[in-house]
C-alpha cells in the first residue's frame, strides 16, 4: 500500500464517482479504477459497491475512509513541518554561554534573532568554555560563545568575537586603584583571585603565571570562584585582586577599579563555536545572522 491509494480511495469516495475522481486527480479513469482494485485486493476486503450508474461505500469501506483520511493529513503535516526545517524555518538550538556573556547587547540581539525566526527555539545553557567544548563535540549543544584557544578541536568552524587585553581588577581603595598602568613587579606581594581551571581550561591562566615569573616572583594565590562575577565581587570585598579580561557591566564593578598591565599581558579572545559538519538550516541561519553583529555582543 502507497500513500497514493489512499488519496485515489479518499478522493472517489469524495466524488462518489470514479470519471470526477478521475478527472479531479489528472489521470484516466481505468488506472483509477485499477488502482482502487489493487488496494482492495492488498486489504482483503471491497471499499466500494460498484453499480452500472453509480458507486457507494461498503461498511467496511465506511470505516476505512477515516482512517485513510487521518493518515494522508498526518503525511501532510510532517512534510510541511520537514520543508519548513530543512528551510531553517523550524528548529531548536541549544546555544552554550560563558557568564561574561549575559549582557544586554547580547540579550538584544537575541530578540532580534527571534522576531526574525520565531519557528527556532533557543535553549540557552551557561557553562565554562572547557564543557561547552566537550559539549559541541558530542552535539549536546549546537553553537557555544566561550574562551577561543590553540586547543579547539579541528572539526569547530569559529567566529572571532572580540581579542582583549588583561586587565587588573582591585578594591577602589587599594593603593593601586589611581594607578593608569601596574608593572609586573609591584604584583609580587599581592594575594591573587582566578576562576577555577575547571571552568577556564587548564593552560588559561599559563601566561599569566610565565610573565610572573619572569619579573622575579610566584603568584601567591588567595582563593579561586566559579565565575568572573563573583571573582569581581571578592575583589570588591578586600580580599584579593584579579587578573581579568571581559569587563563586567558597570554595576557589577562597585568598588572596584581596573588598570591597565604592561604591553606583554596576556590576549584573550571571545568566539562563537559550532561543529563544521552541521549542516542544520536552522544552524546556518543563526551563523549567518549573528555574525555582522558578533563583536557587538560583549560591550
Amino acid at each position: 500500500m502507497e500513500l497514493r491509494h489512499l488519496r485515489y480511495f479518499v478522493t472517489v469516495a469524495d466524488e462518489m464517482s470514479f470519471t470526477r475522481a478521475a478527472q479531479r486527480l489528472h489521470i484516466a479513469q481505468p488506472p483509477l479504477s485499477q488502482q482502487i482494485r489493487d488496494l482492495e485486493e492488498e486489504l482483503g476486503f471491497s471499499l466500494f459497491v460498484r453499480r452500472s450508474r453509480s458507486i457507494m461505500l461498503t461498511q467496511a469501506g465506511k470505516e476505512f475512509l477515516p482512517e485513510a483520511r487521518q493518515i494522508l493529513e498526518n503525511f501532510a503535516r510532517l512534510r510541511q513541518r520537514a520543508l519548513l526545517r530543512a528551510r531553517g524555518d523550524l528548529g531548536l538550538l541549544t546555544i552554550g554561554i560563558i557568564s561574561s556573556m549575559a549582557r544586554p547587547a547580547f540579550a538584544a540581539t537575541l530578540r532580534s534573532f527571534q522576531k526574525s525566526n520565531p519557528g527556532i527555539k533557543i535553549s540557552l545553557v551557561q557553562q565554562p568554555s572547557s564543557w561547552q567544548v566537550e559539549a559541541l563535540t558530542a552535539g549536546e549543544i549546537d553553537v557555544g560563545f566561550l574562551r577561543a584557544t590553540d586547543e579547539l578541536p579541528k572539526d569547530l568552524d569559529i567566529q572571532h568575537i572580540r581579542r582583549e587585553a588583561m586587565k587588573l581588577a582591585v578594591p577602589s581603595d587599594h593603593h593601586l586603584a589611581k594607578r593608569k598602568k601596574v608593572e609586573w613587579e609591584e604584583l609580587a606581594n599581592e594575594p591573587f583571585i582566578l576562576i577555577e581551571k575547571d571552568v577556564t581550561g587548564l593552560r588559561y591562566y599559563d601566561a599569566f603565571f610565565n610573565i610572573c615569573r619572569s619579573a622575579g616572583f610566584e603568584p601567591l594565590i588567595q582563593q579561586y570562584t566559579m565565575n568572573i562575577a563573583t571573582q569581581v565581587w571578592l575583589v570588591s570585598a578586600g580580599l584579593g585582586v584579579a587578573p581579568i579580561t571581559i569587563i563586567p557591566d558597570a554595576h557589577h564593578l562597585g568598588g572596584v577599579s581596573l588598570a591597565n598591565l604592561p604591553k606583554n599581558a596576556p590576549m584573550y579572545e571571545t568566539a562563537m563555536a559550532w561543529r563544521s559538519s552541521d549542516n542544520s538550516a536552522a544552524l546556518r541561519k543563526f551563523v549567518d545572522f549573528w555574525k555582522p553583529v558578533a563583536s557587538q555582543l560583549v560591550r
